[in-house]
């Protein structure tokens, strides 16, 4: 008797909150709305640019770490996530050694999730960005 085997490729999705819509305008808003890696342009609010976490969402201890997240547009964002071993290079020539190795030791400490605190905090965040740049920051609400 032969058993059929189907094997699913499930991926876990991961709810976006306000404190994640937040801190992902913060990060493209620090970046100028321009990819990092091809330093291609886009107008504020574009749906083709990323807020890019180096290691993933899922943990909390960076989720919310401005060095953990870079702008990157749908292209890089999907390249990069593809090939881990190119997208740890482009991290690390991205910061200092000392930024870079203190980024996993925060990565590799355990957080407690607090999406009402992390949501208080970055629109604060980006409203003090908005503020410093002269940027209306209505458009983000």
């Amino acid at each position: 008797m032969t058993k059929n085997l189907i094997t699913f490729n499930l991926k876990v999705m991961i709810k976006i909150d306000k404190a994640d819509r937040y801190f992902s305008y913060f990060i493209r808003e620090r970046d100028n709305w321009i990819c990092k890696k091809c330093k291609t342009q886009y107008p504020r609010k574009a749906q083709g640019l990323h807020c890019s976490h180096f290691f993933g969402r899922r943990a909390e201890s960076t989720r919310f770490d401005p060095n953990n997240a870079d702008a990157h547009c749908y292209y890089c964002h999907q390249y990069l996530g593809s090939n881990p071993l190119e997208f740890t290079e482009w991290k690390k020539k991205s910061m200092s050694p000392e930024d870079f190795q203190d980024l996993i030791v925060r990565h590799n400490i355990m957080k407690k999730k607090d999406r009402k605190m992390e949501a208080l905090i970055w629109v604060e965040a980006l409203k003090n960005l908005c503020k410093e740049k002269g940027v209306d920051f209505s458009i983000y609400k």
